[in-house]
């Protein structure tokens, strides 16, 4: 059965005829995962003998009355009669075609299989719960299309918040957006400093939403929704513009002639994209930091990890310009030790999870962070620990040959003219 415009009538009318008998009915949404890159490479015929076989599949595994319709070129959708204990009976049945309809094989492939995974969005309505027909539709694609954020064949099974939530973090992304657009986001600056003496080495720029009722938004407010829309790499472009800006005030502040410090964050989608890097660079070439400043980048360790990422070209580009690299939250993702040595890695970023089990009974941690001492010692490595908040902590990060830190025990981060006066007291 082909999509057509009158696919959504065709659905509409299905479930009403339902609702009308006062029956409880469920209604499955299903995506073919694999329909566009068959599509793609062995061609239409192939991929709709594809869809063609799942189709069978389905209602092969489907209560008698199940009826289909083809709402998109890899999608359809299922309107199945339930009994009296939809909640039991639709767990078994959505369980059921997950397993069986994962290989179809099809003709005109040499009799290989074609790999054939659905996702399933899963709502049902009975005599207690009796949502509109437009609403379950809405409640099953929605839960599609979380089922297709997921590996192999999956399904999820609707929740009456699930809409609800779509519709907060849709409305969230579009507020993001349009922050983005006005130029909403700055850096506040968190002082890294000496653990001997408590002088100030440098600021970290954290991003920080400047809502337009004069609200200060730190990135617990927006970074997950920021990442789920895709927008990190430009937050990350529009903060280190506020960072280079303020790089010019904070030089003139200093009263040391050691260079002042200056480490901003990149994310892993600002490095895997060619043109935001792009970006960057240009952002550094535009904007070049004064003499007295020392800019550093921290990017997270996970994109250690991806040889295809352009990483490497990045931080040749970056060593061309005299700009430091760090490893940010080291010890929580990738296991990258062994990276070190072949990188241009400058700093290490000592996660705040290491730093908060210093005292704790297991030691292990502790044992941890003395090899990467070790290792950041032998390779020339700077260590900052992150999330200092005790005084034992400092004494212990000190005597096991970590110097510098950041963290509440010295200061919140602080808006420029703050850290402009407390680089003057501190300096």
């Amino acid at each position: 059965m082909q999509p057509g415009n009158d696919a959504m009538e065709q659905l509409l009318s299905g479930l009403e005829g339902h609702r009308n008998l006062g029956k409880p009915v469920a209604l499955i949404c299903c995506s073919f995962r694999q329909f566009h890159a068959c599509e793609t490479l062995h061609g239409r015929a192939l991929a709709e003998e594809l869809i063609a076989a799942g189709q069978h599949c389905l209602l092969e595994h489907s209560p008698e009355g199940t009826s289909l319709v083809r709402t998109g070129p890899a999608e359809l959708a299922l309107v199945v009669p339930l009994s009296t204990d939809p909640c039991g009976e639709l767990t078994a049945l959505v369980q059921r075609l997950s397993n069986r309809c994962t290989v179809a094989p099809t003709p005109g492939t040499g009799g290989t299989p074609l790999l054939l995974t659905v996702a399933m969005g899963v709502a049902h309505a009975n005599a207690a719960h009796r949502p509109s027909s437009h609403t379950l539709i809405t409640q099953a694609r929605l839960a599609m299309h979380q089922a297709c954020g997921r590996p192999g064949s999956q399904w999820v099974l609707a929740s009456p918040q699930m809409q609800q939530q779509a519709e907060q973090l849709y409305r969230q992304q579009a507020e993001l957006m349009l922050a983005l657009q006005q130029g909403q986001f700055s850096a506040h600056l968190q002082p890294i400093v000496d653990l001997q003496h408590g002088r100030t080495l440098g600021f970290e720029a954290l991003a920080r939403w400047i809502t337009a009722d004069g609200k200060v938004l730190s990135p617990k407010h927006f970074l997950n929704q920021t990442q789920a829309a895709g927008l990190t790499a430009v937050l990350d472009l529009q903060v280190i513009a506020a960072g280079l800006r303020a790089a010019t005030h904070l030089n003139q502040a200093r009263r040391s002639d050691q260079p002042l410090l200056l480490s901003m964050n990149i994310s892993a989608q600002l490095i895997e994209s060619d043109c935001r890097r792009l970006d960057l660079l240009a952002l550094i070439d535009d904007h070049q930091p004064p003499d007295g400043i020392e800019l550093q980048l921290e990017l997270v360790e996970e994109t250690l990890g991806n040889a295809e990422t352009g990483l490497d070209d990045l931080l040749r580009e970056l060593t061309d310009r005299h700009v430091l690299v760090a490893i940010d939250d080291f010890g929580t993702g990738y296991s990258s030790l062994s990276r070190l040595h072949d990188l241009a890695i400058n700093a290490i970023k000592v996660d705040r999870s290491f730093v908060q089990r210093i005292n704790a009974t297991n030691k292990s941690s502790n044992q941890l962070l003395d090899t990467l001492v070790a290792v950041g010692h032998d390779l020339g490595i700077t260590l900052t620990a992150e999330g200092v908040e005790t005084e034992q902590q400092r004494r212990w990060l000190l005597e096991h040959g970590i110097e510098r830190g950041q963290g509440y025990l010295f200061s919140r981060p602080l808006c420029l003219d703050a850290a402009i006066a407390s680089l003057s007291a501190t300096s």
